[in-house]
């Protein structure tokens, strides 16, 4: 029996303080236990890639097949996971802006399944949620088919019990080219995770309390599926990394001491102009297209790190955390200028929007079991569906009335941040996922797209599985 809401402050720090104080430093026990292979064993950290099977220019069309499978985390360890084509991530899909993209999909899991196209605006129909289509059972075929309309960086994950089978290792990227496209010595897709590992290596299927209010906290970091990997680069050169947080519910705040992240991209493609950043924050389900220049001493081995970040509990700081080194070798050819023109922005117009929707975000505990997470009060699939029209404009309000930051997820379309606490965000881009820090309320204008029921959500998956999502129906 759990304490009363009441008394849940100080019994949630407690546990907080110290869970996470095991994730912090378990690392180095479990990585004893299972043997980790040193730092350079994956040095490319290169993802595989799907095959496109069409020799039409214009269509991009694959098999992907979900299925258990033994993964290897590094050459002495393997884990038992749910994966597509048997590895985690799953194959990179690759399209250029206006192919036609055709997945032809089969579930080989003991349980039923879907694929969400996260970012990508697809048809109703190829959603991948349990309000578009019907799950696929064990042993049936689905084909997910879609446009590619927009180039940025993407992934996909199921949408049935997405904490459990996310968690277990389903997921992938996704990159669709097209218009500028800035050079760079490298182009790099860097999908982020972290993984609960037991003792004995057993990839744990454990949800403890403090995963439910947390978001499942793994005590092994992966970059592309690799724990402590590595990266060459060369010296005097430029690179463009695409990051994708993966993770059920860790936010990863990236740092690369001595550089600055140019920030060139957001979830919805290229921003109008690019900004610097010291630290990049990244919130489940985001994705950040940066460009990072390394002016550094051939043979300097660097870092790539995450900070801690107060996300609200009172989460307790391990200090910096390696994702994977870069080691930097000898001059390459020196980068060449950067566009004078990068993405397309044109603002959503507001004046005449006639509708604002309000959607407050909260925590609840029962006293016993586990805390509730709500829309409006309500808990899914209790929460009323929105309802409108495609092609309407309106507002968003998003209050975050809990005590931690919660990452929204719209589906099927991209939105413009108007303000967060009622000031004006310093740069413009296009999201379908973005944080809302704790007590604060956030607005944003979305242009409706295609017709069908969307879900929206908070990305911390075991709070959307227990309540912290609802409907936009659009007919």
């Amino acid at each position: 029996m759990y304490p009363k809401y009441i008394f849940m402050k100080t019994w949630w720090r407690a546990l907080a303080w110290a869970g996470l104080m095991w994730v912090a430093y378990a690392g180095s026990a479990t990585a004893e236990s299972v043997s980790w292979a040193p730092a350079n064993w994956d040095r490319e950290l290169k993802l595989p890639e799907a095959h496109d099977h069409n020799p039409d220019p214009k269509i991009v069309e694959i098999e992907l097949t979900a299925r258990v499978a033994d993964v290897e985390v590094n050459t002495r360890q393997t884990v038992r996971a749910w994966t597509y084509d048997g590895g985690i991530p799953g194959p990179l899909i690759r399209a250029r802006v206006g192919d036609r993209v055709i997945v032809h999909f089969t579930n080989e899991l003991p349980v039923a399944t879907t694929i969400h196209w996260h970012g990508l605006r697809v048809p109703n129909a190829s959603d991948g949620t349990p309000v578009a289509q019907r799950a696929v059972a064990p042993g049936e075929r689905f084909d997910y088919e879609f446009d590619a309309l927009d180039a940025g960086t993407f992934w996909y994950h199921p949408h049935v019990n997405g904490d459990v089978q996310v968690e277990s290792g389903l997921y992938g990227a996704v990159i669709v080219r097209g218009g500028i496209d800035p050079a760079a010595a490298a182009d790099r897709v860097v999908v982020l995770d972290d993984i609960k590992l037991e003792a004995t290596g057993k990839l744990s299927d454990a949800t403890t309390p403090l995963d439910v209010m947390l978001g499942r906290q793994g005590n092994v970091l992966l970059a592309n599926g690799t724990p402590g990997g590595a990266i060459d680069v060369a010296s005097a050169t430029r690179e463009r990394w695409r990051f994708v947080n993966a993770a059920n519910g860790r936010y990863f705040n990236l740092s690369l001491p001595g550089h600055t992240f140019l920030v060139i991209g957001w979830d919805g493609g290229l921003l109008e102009a690019p900004y610097r950043a010291g630290t990049l924050l990244i919130a489940p389900g985001e994705r950040y297209d940066v460009l990072v220049e390394f002016s550094d001493a051939p043979g300097t081995t660097i870092a790539l790190q995450t900070l801690h970040y107060d996300r609200g509990h009172h989460i307790p700081d391990p200090g910096p955390l390696d994702l994977f080194s870069i080691h930097v070798g000898a001059p390459g050819d020196p980068p060449a200028a950067l566009p004078a023109r990068w993405g397309a922005f044109e603002p959503i117009a507001t004046a005449t929007t006639t509708m604002t929707r309000h959607v407050v975000l909260s925590e609840e505990e029962q006293g016993v079991d586990e805390p509730r997470f709500l829309i409006n009060g309500m808990q899914y699939p209790a929460v009323p569906a929105i309802e409108s029209t495609p092609g309407a404009t309106e507002i968003w309000e998003i209050q975050n009335d809990s005590e931690m930051d919660h990452p929204f997820h719209l589906h099927g379309m991209f939105f413009q941040v108007l303000d967060i606490g009622g000031v004006a965000p310093a740069q413009r881009g296009w999201k379908d996922t973005v944080n809302i820090p704790q007590h604060a309320t956030l607005r944003f204008a979305v242009h409706y797209g295609t017709a069908g029921r969307w879900l929206y959500h908070c990305h911390i998956l075991e709070h959307a599985e227990r309540g912290m999502m609802g409907v936009l129906e659009l007919r």
